[in-house]
């Protein structure tokens, strides 16, 4: 009977710490059973979540802050929480009082649950749209800006092209992708 803490951010603007810290002082968790990682919450195809999930073993227990820290896919959720059910391991999400979502009373809440940060990210996701679209209206929108080391690379990728390289072979010489390169070049 194992003890796992699972952590996760979506941006670089979060950090992890806080919630690591809460969690493993909480429940005294070693760190060594701590997953944790700064990834997207749309798919549970995270390196760190597979590699807890791959640890489990039957009689654990799993433990995270919030129903969202597991992701935003309502039925990926529901199915890892009927893996763990069929597993026997016990899945604790401390924001709802300590409440086992393995159980009965745990799955109902949780599918309401699951279906709401579903909801949640796809109301993010319209709303990005939105914005984008204003920002296009009014001229301010310049979409994804490359780094000023992509830039330098484009750079170099197109003297190779001077000189006679295909853009192909000059974006792998310097070491960007070939899109990359394209998208450099029509914003020039």
């Amino acid at each position: 009977m194992t003890t796992y803490i699972y952590a996760r951010v979506s941006t670089d603007g979060q950090k992890l710490r806080p919630q690591v810290d809460y969690l493993c002082g909480k429940y005294d968790v070693p760190v060594d059973n701590l997953f944790a990682e700064n990834f997207s919450g749309k798919s549970l195809d995270r390196p760190a979540f597979v590699s807890l999930c791959e640890t489990v073993k039957s009689s654990d227990t799993i433990i995270v802050q919030d129903l969202s820290r597991l992701g935003r896919n309502t039925t990926e959720v529901l199915n890892f929480i009927d893996d763990m059910t069929n597993r026997d391991v016990s899945l604790i999400v401390d924001d709802l009082g300590r409440i086992d979502v393995t159980s009965a009373t745990g799955k109902m809440v949780i599918t309401t649950l699951a279906a709401v940060a579903t909801m949640q990210r796809e109301q993010i996701l319209e709303k990005q749209v939105i914005g984008i679209a204003k920002a296009k209206e009014e001229g301010k929108y310049k979409g994804r800006q490359q780094s000023p080391e992509t830039v330098k690379k484009c750079q170099r990728a197109l003297d190779l092209v001077g000189n006679g390289l295909s853009k192909e072979e000059s974006a792998r010489a310097v070491g960007v992708g070939v899109a990359t390169l394209y998208r450099y070049i029509k914003s020039q």
